[in-house]
């Protein structure tokens, strides 16, 4: 398939590729179809995995910023947005991005999670809402070195 799909959605691709090998016909060769498509499934969904954890980190230092109570590490937590976003972009197809918003709320929860253990009540300004109070334009930043504004946090 020459359509390009393959350098500009490579999510997509696999997910096409994979269609079309299970629609093969019997006996047309020797490859180990179900494999090869298993294999090439497998490839769009760690495209998706890495996509959900920069999409974590990014949610869990958004936390960080906005209800820890220690200073001192936020010129680092601010560094660290920035590199899960590259890493986030280097992954992120159109495809994904398409469809990684409806999983929000699914990755926010894991973010909450881990900010929960990494800090003490007494270490923090306020718990951390029930749902992401960031959309996902907010993740993927509107600028460079943009992070949102403090939310109304409630204790």
């Amino acid at each position: 398939m020459a359509d390009g799909l393959y350098e500009t959605d490579f999510y997509l691709w696999t997910q096409r590729q994979a269609e079309l090998l299970r629609r093969r016909d019997a006996g047309a060769n020797a490859l180990e179809w179900d494999n090869l498509a298993e294999e090439i499934e497998t490839l769009g969904r760690s495209e998706q995995a890495a996509c959900e954890s920069q999409i974590t980190n990014i949610l869990l230092h958004f936390l960080k910023l906005h209800l820890v109570a220690d200073r001192q590490p936020e010129r680092h937590w601010r560094a660290e947005i920035k590199a899960f976003r590259i890493g986030l972009r280097r992954h992120l197809s159109p495809s994904l991005r398409a469809r990684l918003p409806a999983e929000l709320d699914s990755i926010y929860a894991d973010a909450r999670a881990l900010f929960d253990l990494q800090f003490e009540t007494d270490q923090v300004l306020a718990s951390p809402p029930e749902a992401s109070p960031w959309t996902f334009e907010d993740i993927l930043g509107r600028g460079e070195d943009w992070t949102p504004a403090a939310y109304a946090a409630s204790s």
